[in-house]
């Protein structure tokens, strides 16, 4: 697993990831602009150029950012602006219908964690990232090369994971992916929230969470967003939505739904069965969870809208300790590896 660390400020940051992981981040955008969105350059050019106004409406800092990752990875900004919104490029490209993530959090003992389910091509190509901003605020993620902002923590003890949800996604709002970002660079989960404001655009679902047990989880539509009560239950979430969005956004019929039912409902049934002293140990075990043949939370590659598609990496957060626990592919079959801040 792959660790490197950029320092500084946004412009030097991008130029660091992008000299570093040069190589990968070209991989990555091949195969994101051939495999998935079929060499139509003149299309996601225009994405691109689009996307990265949006960013800069947002935080001119993260297209300052985009901008020096280009550059150090020798592409031009407009692939990179794309790559970091390939989710909702994906949303309108593609007719891929594929199901997603399994995430969850133990407020009592502040573990945070996902299983990250995507294409096969991806996971010798993911990376760990330690940024130092210039005002000594540190985040620590697990991302692909070339993409901002993903899952992790930061030094405030704040973590944050993704599922997306297959429905929908605006062109003129914020790419998913730098929220991501936004909530890492935030103090707290309120002033995150207070950044995203109402934030919509990208169906998808964002859990965040603290190291004193508070959590928020975000479901996004392309008009509208809502949180989820779990009513005290530990919150779960796998790629369908919970919250009020349910009933005038019904996935059902959706492809990838049976899948997501499927792992949720293992993954409550297995949460119901520990007591509240379950950590880190106990997310892991149920993140390697393979007990339903057809849908199982930890998954093999396996042929999925012309791709094969399974357990990438898994990705678990010690709030508490500030530190990252990371697999290189299935868990099931792949050790942890631990990163610290």
């Amino acid at each position: 697993m792959k660790l490197i660390t950029l320092k500084g400020t946004p412009a030097e940051i991008g130029h660091q990831h992008g000299e570093l992981l040069q190589e990968e981040v070209r991989r990555v955008w091949d195969f994101y602009s051939g495999a998935l969105f079929n060499s139509r350059l003149a299309q996601l050019e225009e994405y691109g150029y689009k996307f990265l106004e949006v960013v800069r409406e947002f935080r001119s800092d993260y297209a300052t950012e985009i901008i020096a990752l280009a550059e150090g990875a020798g592409l031009a900004s407009w692939q990179i602006a794309a790559l970091n919104a390939r989710t909702e490029i994906l949303h309108n490209l593609t007719d891929i219908d594929v199901g997603e993530c399994t995430a969850m959090y133990f407020p009592c003992t502040r573990a945070l964690g996902q299983n990250w389910d995507w294409m096969e091509e991806l996971e010798p190509l993911i990376v760990v990232m330690q940024i130092e901003r210039a005002d000594g605020h540190r985040i620590l993620q697990m991302t692909e090369p070339g993409i901002i902002g993903k899952i992790g923590l930061n030094s405030n003890g704040m973590g944050v994971c993704l599922n997306m949800i297959r429905g929908g996604a605006r062109t003129d709002s914020v790419p998913v992916h730098i929220m991501l970002r936004s909530i890492l660079d935030a103090n707290s989960i309120e002033e995150a929230m207070n950044i995203l404001g109402d934030a919509q655009g990208t169906c998808s679902n964002i859990l965040m969470a603290d190291d004193e047990g508070s959590s928020v989880d975000l479901e996004l539509a392309e008009q509208s967003s809502s949180t989820v009560d779990y009513a005290g239950e530990s919150p779960l979430h796998t790629n369908h939505y919970l919250s009020y969005l349910q009933e005038s956004l019904d996935v059902s019929k959706h492809e990838s739904f049976p899948n997501s039912a499927a792992r949720f409902a293992r993954a409550r049934a297995l949460i119901q069965q520990l007591d509240s002293h379950a950590g880190m140990e106990e997310l892991k075990s149920i993140l390697r969870d393979t007990e339903d043949p057809t849908y199982p939370i930890c998954r093999d590659y396996l042929p999925s809208s012309g791709h094969r598609v399974g357990t990438v990496a898994s990705v678990l957060m010690d709030l508490t300790g500030r530190a990252l626990h990371v697999t290189q592919g299935n868990p099931s079959l792949n050790t942890y590896t631990r990163f610290s801040l």
